[in-house]
């Protein structure tokens, strides 16, 4: 791997001019700060903010102006007032930047919003936060997200508003399924991939946005949302144990959170085979579905529901223990983010943040991992992308890319990880971010750290709300430590040596908080300044004078003033250290050091009882490259040369195989996506002719199947579904295949049927996901009987297209069902 660990100085220890430092007492005050630019972006000059400030602590004005090129052309110039929360540091930048975060939230405080695809584009009543400058709706990921990060204590009440927003009860006519519980609810999973749920299946980011606003809530209001939020929770949890849940590997099957733009972080053939997305199983989705079961639990017991809880709880448990083993990948020191869709779910060798974070903020992750993951996820010189390795080819967006959320989760994770390198990175990157852009923005090119580079971001938000919402958290939660939680407020600021070597001021104060109404202040009584590269431990935490030894609660402080104030102990030096990135040119879109090799494909598979011989496609690769051969995701054969490979023990000739290929750089060792995979049916394989429409509130006869030889099989439809477009929608065709013996025994499983691109003028076949059923031998009657999808919630009645205003749709065309014997 050509990555090299090693400590990095701080990306934006820059050249620092201070004109006149303190504007506490209603000086004016102007500070310079330049920041380097990519050593090989060509002609690129460093970029200098200059930060203006007068006037008293919490109502000053700030100026800000930056010679980097904005995104869209916009001003170079920001003016700010300060409102809410304040910072007093003597730092006039760090001032200037809370409260640009602050302002950026209000700018996103709205008490209507609107979409193209609600609501006939007119705009719908919501006292919300809406989701950035260009977004002006509320998406469930985006805003639970915000939440998380900081913005649930910023303005409790209006992010209730927001999450109620994103829940929804069935629609009149629907059938609601036996298993639900009466009076639940569910939370909305937004358009998407292949007409949304359950195709994506992270919708449970609800949870963390749910947990962090009940910690900001007492007292009535927080017992009616605790019970909406347990309403909507296990109605959700129960509906994806259904639809999602494989119980074969322990996990849930569905597209990993946040990277939704298929070919970005998917092979290109994954955005026509949508099914494989269904039933790979992503690491971020999944430890939101433990965190969603968590909470749920304790919400359950809340309400004496005490059978429940503990039901959840050992969900969440045997979650826990199968995330851990099955996306650890000891190779790469990190977890991996996503399987392969095979019965057996071999790990991709691709990385991203954002689920590693969530693994260590969860408690999934031991701490030994917790250190590995920041000692290996790579850090270009401005900050972390947000995936690992790249994929060729593709524009800058989810690939290629910094997102300043993800950049926080990280330096979340890394604080609990106790890994002070990646910390200073982290805050660094948020910092050069915000300043130089003016606002906190959607995205950023990974390397170059410009909102515009090259052939990206494709699409960029200023004030985006998860970016907001991981800035104001970063000061607020991370560097002065206000932690609202179940039991209470937790102190627990983060204080490393290269953070204090900015302040000269004998402490620095967090003003302005409210908390149960009550106005609270932090102040870091700042130690000794040290050596870049340690961390300064707690020593002594007091409010209003009195020590705290614990969580405070409300009727801790007082209505009038309350003053925290920690001072800390000697710096402690820390040996940690991430790993940096090569140079590598940053309009590359295929360098080895840094990119997966163009996914390879098996152009011809041939199969005898004796063997099956397998013809490797050409590839765009011009380095060169060895092979690995997974036949139903088990590796088989590594470090393959030439132009095919041929398996000399094969399975029985019964049992369908499928195989794929993954191609590795000779020279780094990364690996590539899998190839599409080729399956050859074995003697055993059986095709029904359907030749029927499977819709809303019905059940389709399929006919009948004889099991010749008990074993695993998997059951799949051939369908079409043209509903909409396979990149949005919520029409998913999501039906229940049911067997039932000659004894009347009833075998039954999920299947879903997302939407399919025509190809021209032609509208083709795709095959379903699959149900796979260990059956005896005999005869049994297969039907498809209705489920439901997005269509069906309230919530979607105002959407303009399919499933929308002119009601529910579920339904796709059965052209066949396929029968076939599994090893």
């Amino acid at each position: 791997m050509p990555l090299s660990p090693r400590h990095l100085p701080l990306a934006t220890a820059a050249a620092l001019s201070i004109l006149a430092l303190d504007a506490g007492h209603g000086a004016q005050a102007a500070q310079t700060r330049d920041f380097p630019s990519y050593a090989l972006e060509p002609g690129a000059k460093p970029g200098r903010v200059t930060v203006e400030a007068k006037g008293q602590p919490g109502a000053r004005q700030f100026r800000l102006t930056s010679t980097a090129p904005q995104r869209d052309n916009t001003s170079n110039l920001r003016e700010i007032s300060e409102r809410g929360p304040y910072t007093v540091t003597g730092d006039l930048l760090f001032d200037a930047l809370f409260a640009q975060s602050v302002d950026d939230a209000a700018l996103a405080s709205v008490s209507s919003i609107k979409d193209g695809a609600y609501n006939g584009g007119q705009p719908i009543a919501c006292n919300c936060f809406e989701t950035g400058e260009k977004w002006n709706y509320v998406w469930t990921r985006d805003l639970s997200y915000a939440l998380d990060l900081g913005l649930a204590g910023l303005d409790p009440q209006r992010a209730v508003d927001s999450l109620l927003f994103k829940t929804g009860s069935f629609r009149a006519g629907v059938s609601i399924p036996a298993e639900l519980p009466n009076g639940s609810t569910q939370i909305v999973q937004d358009t998407g991939s292949g007409g949304s749920w359950p195709i994506s299946t992270d919708r449970t980011s609800w949870a963390l946005g749910a947990e962090a606003v009940l910690a900001n809530l007492r007292g009535g209001a927080r017992a009616d949302f605790a019970r909406k939020a347990y309403d909507a929770l296990r109605g959700t949890v129960e509906a994806d144990r259904i639809a999602a849940f494989d119980t074969a590997s322990g996990l849930y099957g569905g597209e990993h959170s946040f990277l939704d733009w298929r070919e970005q972080t998917y092979a290109r053939w994954v955005r026509e085979h949508l099914p494989a997305m269904a039933q790979s199983k992503a690491l971020s989705t999944n430890v939101l579905q433990y965190r969603a079961l968590r909470l749920a639990s304790r919400l359950a017991r809340e309400v004496g529901d005490v059978p429940v809880a503990t039901r959840y709880d050992g969900w969440a448990e045997e979650l826990s223990k199968a995330i851990d083993a099955t996306f650890w990948d000891a190779r790469a020191g990190m977890y991996a983010t996503y399987t392969m869709a095979e019965p057996t779910p071999a790990r991709i060798e691709k990385y991203d943040l954002l689920g590693n974070a969530l693994v260590v903020l969860s408690g999934v992750a031991p701490p030994e991992r917790a250190r590995s993951i920041f000692d290996r996820y790579p850090f270009a010189p401005f900050g972390p992308s947000v995936v690992w390795p790249q994929a060729p080819g593709e524009f800058v967006y989810h690939n290629r890319a910094q997102w300043p959320f993800v950049t926080a989760y990280g330096l979340r994770a890394a604080i609990a990880a106790g890994h002070v390198a990646a910390v200073d990175q982290s805050l660094a990157a948020l910092e050069r971010a915000a300043a130089l852009h003016l606002s906190n923005m959607e995205n950023l090119e990974w390397l170059t750290g410009r909102a515009q580079f090259d052939d990206g971001p494709e699409i960029n938000s200023r004030r985006q709300l998860w970016s907001v919402g991981a800035y104001y958290g970063a000061i607020v939660q991370d560097v002065f430590g206000w932690q609202p939680g179940a039991d209470g407020v937790h102190i627990r600021p983060y204080l490393t040596t290269a953070t204090r070597a900015r302040f000269d001021k004998p402490e620095v104060v967090l003003g302005g908080l409210s908390f149960a109404g009550k106005p609270v202040e932090i102040a870091l009584i700042l130690p000794a300044k040290a050596a870049t590269g340690g961390a300064y431990p707690v020593a002594g935490i007091t409010l209003n004078g009195k020590t705290v030894n614990g969580p405070l609660t409300s009727d801790e402080f007082t209505a009038s003033r309350n003053r925290i104030e920690v001072r800390f102990g000697p710096a402690q030096a820390s040996q940690s250290r991430v790993t940096a990135l090569a140079p590598i040119d940053p309009v590359s879109h295929k360098e080895p050091r840094a990119f997966m090799p163009w996914t390879p494909g098996i152009s011809g598979a041939r199969r005898t009882a004796e063997q099956v011989a397998l013809d490797f496609g050409p590839t765009k690769d011009r380095t060169p490259l060895r092979y690995r051969v997974l036949r139903d995701g088990v590796l088989v054969a590594d470090d393959v040369t030439g132009s095919g490979w041929t398996d000399t023990a094969p399975p029985p000739p019964a049992v369908t195989a499928c195989y794929s290929i993954v191609a590795v750089h000779v020279s780094t060792r990364i690996a590539s996506q899998p190839s599409a995979p080729v399956c050859l049916r074995g003697e055993a394989a059986q095709t029904i002719a359907v030749g029927k429409m499977a819709r809303l509130g019905q059940t389709l006869d399929l006919g009948q199947v004889m099991v010749a030889s008990g074993g695993r099989h998997a059951l799949t439809t051939t369908y079409e579904n043209r509903t909409y477009a396979v990149n949005t929608g919520i029409t998913n065709a999501v039906k229940r295949l049911v067997l039932v013996d000659e004894a009347g025994k009833r075998y039954s499983a999920i299947l879903q049927m997302p939407h399919i691109d025509p190809e021209g003028d032609r509208h083709s076949t795709r095959s379903s996901t699959r149900a796979i059923f260990d059956l005896p031998a005999g005869r049994y009657s297969v039907s498809i009987e209705d489920f439901f999808n997005m269509s069906a919630l309230s919530t979607n009645a105002s959407y303009s297209g399919p499933g929308g205003m002119t009601g529910p749709v579920n339904e796709a065309r059965i052209e066949t069902l396929m029968v076939d014997r599994l090893p």
